[in-house]
């Protein structure tokens, strides 16, 4: 295998079957942990009508938001510090873990500020017991940063589907008859759990050593280190959630629920782009670290094709399956979430680009330039949801959500082409037919049943994938080496 065609797994050694390893754990992890939260999603709107649902949908994000703006930064900065410098995870942890619980704490003032002067009494104080998670998981995060930092991608994922698991059972109140404060009360506990546990998975992985104690060098270091990745933070907080927040100011709760439950779903699927991203960040930076320019390059190419072949098809299913995915899984009152589930679904494979693009600026040397762009992208999408949501509610929502996919794609391209002369390929040729196959067959069976043209379409989607070429043979031995930890 001559030097360009070298696999990349194979040219970074043993941090990046670490990486791989780790990004197959996220998988296996976040496919249970989601499954678990979908289920939630499934009992409770089968237990609560959409204006119910619409208060928890409210309160998740407006913690979901605030929870960004507490992280100030701070977990992409420890993952950023301690990939670069070795055994620096530990000294970053016990100097600095202050200023993240300061910084969770101020966050939940805000956000019970805000509750106070946007919504009525009994959101008001739902909104407050929710946002009791937000300290914890601002420590919490910081943590998960420095696993990350170290490679222990699969342990930061055991974590991390920790957290979801204790946040879904929620359920288990709702049953017993609490109404939607139960569940509000089990994503308050959540991250208090998983804090809990990743304090424990560091230590004992050597990590974190050390006490508590503020480390003013360490963190003015972290500070400036973060400063760009906060600015970044906050525009991911306005992405992610700024329109749902939007609905349940401006529309009725069940325009809230409505959305919210859409998000969901996408977000149900659109993990699976993480068992790629997750360890590329960590390859990528330590990469650049090392001034491995080429083995940037070809780390990126290898994930992008990886993330088609994900997303692409993801795309195709809930486009097309959105009204029977719907009358599956929530209960009745809920079929006005299939409109805005297609729109988005539609587009849901460049949430995959986007989140390897990402990886790409927060590893590389030009940050600050990055987050610029993600300044013009969010205020893309901020501008045409105040212009969309007041007239058309869920429906405007998702029109802007993927008006501003499409644009920061493009936008990064551009960017990542400048700076670092890494472009975002395109899917292949043979790719795209194997898509088009699968739509021509998923399109027929689209009102039957849905298990039955499930199956179809994964089978039909395989043997395209094989027939055009897109996929051989080493392919599918690099992925029995990744499930290994071996090197190709």
């Amino acid at each position: 295998m001559s030097g360009t065609d070298r696999d990349p797994v194979a040219a970074g050694g043993g941090e990046t079957r670490a990486a791989a390893r780790g990004g197959l754990t996220l998988l296996v992890t976040q496919s249970l942990s989601r499954l678990v939260g979908l289920g939630f999603v499934v009992v409770a709107t089968h237990r609560i009508s959409p204006s119910g649902f619409g208060r928890y949908s409210t309160v998740a994000a407006v913690v979901l938001f605030t929870n960004f703006l507490a992280d100030f930064g701070t977990s992409p900065a420890v993952t950023r510090l301690s990939s670069r410098t070795r055994d620096e995870a530990d000294a970053l942890l016990s100097g600095t873990l202050g200023i993240s619980l300061v910084f969770g704490l101020a966050a939940y003032g805000v956000a019970v500020l805000f509750a106070l002067v946007a919504y009525s009494g009994t959101t008001v104080v739902d909104v407050a017991i929710g946002g009791l998670a937000i300290p914890a998981a601002s420590v919490l995060s910081s943590v998960l940063g420095a696993l990350d930092g170290e490679g222990l991608i699969a342990r930061r994922a055991a974590v991390t589907a920790l957290q979801a698991v204790v946040v879904a059972a929620g359920v288990v109140p709702l049953l017993a008859g609490t109404g939607i404060r139960g569940p509000i009360w089990a994503l308050a506990a959540a991250p208090y759990v998983a804090l809990a546990v990743a304090a424990v998975v560091a230590r004992r992985a050597g990590v974190w050593r050390s006490g508590l104690h503020f480390d003013a060098a360490r963190t003015r270091l972290l500070l400036r280190t973060a400063l760009p990745l906060a600015l970044s933070g906050g525009l991911t907080a306005l992405t992610m959630r700024f329109d749902v927040v939007l609905i349940s100011v401006l529309r009725p709760p069940r325009q809230t629920a409505t959305y919210d439950l859409a998000l969901r779903l996408i977000e149900a699927t659109t993990y699976l782009g993480t068992a790629v991203c997750a360890p590329l960040l960590f390859i990528l930076s330590r990469r650049w670290g090392e001034g491995d320019h080429e083995g940037v390059a070809r780390a990126y190419q290898e994930a992008a094709r990886a993330l088609y072949l994900l997303g692409l098809p993801l795309s195709v299913g809930l486009a097309l399956l959105a009204r029977p995915v719907v009358s599956a899984a929530l209960g009745p009152g809920f079929e006005g979430v299939a409109t805005p589930l297609a729109t988005m679904g539609a587009a849901q494979w460049l949430t995959f680009v986007i989140g390897m693009q990402g990886a790409l600026v927060m590893a590389g040397d030009s940050v600050g330039r990055g987050v610029a762009v993600g300044a013009l992208n969010t205020a893309v999408l901020v501008g045409l949801d105040v212009v969309l949501v007041p007239t058309y509610g869920a429906e405007g929502a998702a029109v802007a959500m993927v008006a501003s996919w499409a644009f920061a794609v493009t936008a990064l391209h551009v960017f990542h082409r400048r700076t670092a002369g890494v472009s975002t390929p395109l899917p292949s040729v043979r790719l795209l037919a194997a898509t088009a196959a699968l739509a021509g067959v998923v399109f027929p069976l689209r009102h039957g049943p849905l298990a039955v043209t499930l199956v179809v379409a994964a089978a039909t989607y395989a043997a395209a994938l094989w027939a055009t070429g897109a996929v051989r043979g080493h392919d599918l031995r690099r992925l029995r080496s990744f499930a290994a930890g071996r090197e190709n």
